[in-house]
């Protein structure tokens, strides 16, 4: 299976009238940032005639003067969609996105293409131990270069870039595919949070250690560490385990820890 770091990612990025599709906000500018990480990306925006005012210029600075006489969005959504065609689609709050594609679509009859998504938000609410996840923030942690925040093409390149990063910090190998990369985009359900814990305390009255992907809260930056552990107490947000790559006692956020499989314990040395 393709490592997810060695296909086409296209980044979107809309600039829009206002915060909600379904009360009538309009795209006004659109950019796509599509290439192969390791390579320079092609880059491709347009401002668009919204047909009404743009209202929020206080947020990315495009005044109803700069749209005068660009194209509708029909007009562009031909080449928006080659744009997309064939690669996986990287956005940074991906449902705000797809919600104007879908209504922007549907304006005009047609049904918006459903390429495979990556949500850099999700990804990053997953592998980073951090409380702000807003693109500002990402870039600066990641020192990513932003010309001009909340314009189209500025945020889409520093987007293509971010999923690159997350993906390097949840994934240090790099070879997973999209599929274990869209699954750390999801935030568990409570669902998935108890399949967890029962995994654990099974190890745990088994006496089975599990080979474990974590990431740490004092060094959120750097990749997760892949670490053997055999779990002595488990609660519900953590576990309390013998950590065989310190050779110590800790305790890990369940949250924060991804079971990549069972494995024989290991005799303790001394």
């Amino acid at each position: 299976m393709t490592p997810f770091l060695e296909l086409e990612l296209a980044a979107l990025d809309f600039e829009t009238t206002g915060l909600s599709a379904a009360r009538g906000d309009r795209v006004i500018e659109v950019a796509v940032v599509r290439g192969r990480p390791g390579r320079e990306p092609q880059l491709w925006h347009t401002l668009i005639d919204p047909g009404r005012r743009v209202g929020a210029t206080h947020i990315h600075g495009i005044t109803d003067a700069m749209l005068a006489g660009r194209p509708g969005f029909s007009e562009v959504l031909d080449e928006l969609e080659r744009q997309l065609a064939g690669a996986v689609l990287i956005a940074h709050n991906a449902a705000f996105d797809l919600s104007f594609l879908e209504m922007e679509y549907a304006r005009v009859g047609r049904v918006a293409p459903a390429p495979p998504v990556v949500d850099t938000l999700g990804l990053a609410r997953r592998v980073l131990a951090i409380g702000d996840h807003r693109l500002a923030t990402l870039c600066r942690r990641f020192d990513l270069k932003r010309q001009q925040a909340h314009r189209a093409l500025d945020d889409a390149r520093a987007t293509w870039e971010l999923v690159q990063a997350l993906a390097a910090v949840a994934d240090p190998s790099a070879t997973a595919p999209l599929e274990a990369i869209q699954q750390l985009c999801r935030r568990r359900t409570p669902a998935e949070h108890n399949a967890v814990l029962a995994r654990l305390e099974c190890s745990r009255t088994g006496r089975v250690s599990l080979l474990v992907d974590y990431v740490s809260g004092d060094f959120p930056d750097r990749p997760a560490t892949r670490r053997l552990i055999t779990v002595q107490r488990v609660t519900r947000s953590a576990v309390a385990a013998w950590c065989h790559l310190r050779d110590a006692d800790r305790t890990f956020r369940v949250d924060r820890l991804r079971i990549v499989s069972e494995e024989p314990t290991p005799p303790r040395e001394g």
